[in-house]
């Protein structure tokens, strides 16, 4: 048993070391159903920042893209922001090609709409990415909070088992006499 759960995880390590396999995996955490949404919302807070950053500071936007393509830590992400940067430099605004991308939520897409409008894409940014760290460490805070009486629990499954475990060889002394 030891030797088919290393064999599988040395199997599932080398299958995301592959590019095809980390596109895959990075895909599906996206899914996951706790943790997917707050890996998004993490990743769209780093976009947001970088992108915010690289503009603000003066770097075109297909070289800011390219910045913030490297900066992402989801290969999935990474390939969709890659798309988006291939239609900005065909031409297209940067609010088509984010919608073409469909990894962006709706509030982001209207950020990036008044941004592009207004002129102000980098301030714009710059408050979606204060919104979403927020909604991160949000979330962080409850989820860690749910998992409090869960290890409440399991804690004290594992020491009644220990104390039974010690105690009933005792017990059993009693009916050896």
């Amino acid at each position: 048993m030891a030797a088919l759960a290393a064999g599988a995880v040395t199997g599932f390590r080398t299958w995301v070391g592959t590019p095809k396999g980390r596109l895959a995996w990075d895909k599906h955490k996206l899914r996951l159903p706790i943790a997917g949404k707050i890996i998004h919302k993490a990743t769209m807070a780093r976009f947001a920042r970088s992108f915010a950053l690289s503009t603000r500071s003066g770097v075109p936007i297909v070289q800011a893209l390219t910045v913030v393509t490297q900066t992402a830590d989801n290969a999935y992400l990474s390939s969709r922001i890659e798309g988006m940067r291939d239609g900005v430099e065909r031409g297209e605004s940067i609010l088509r090609t984010s919608i073409a991308a469909g990894v962006f939520t709706p509030i982001v897409l209207q950020m990036i709409a008044v941004g592009e409008e207004s002129g102000s894409l980098d301030a714009m940014l710059g408050k979606v990415a204060d919104f979403f760290e927020e909604e991160v460490d949000e979330a962080v805070a409850g989820l860690s909070s749910l998992m409090e009486p869960l290890i409440m629990v399991i804690l004290g499954v594992l020491i009644g088992g220990l104390v039974i475990a010690m105690y009933m060889p005792i017990f059993k002394l009693g009916s050896v006499v």
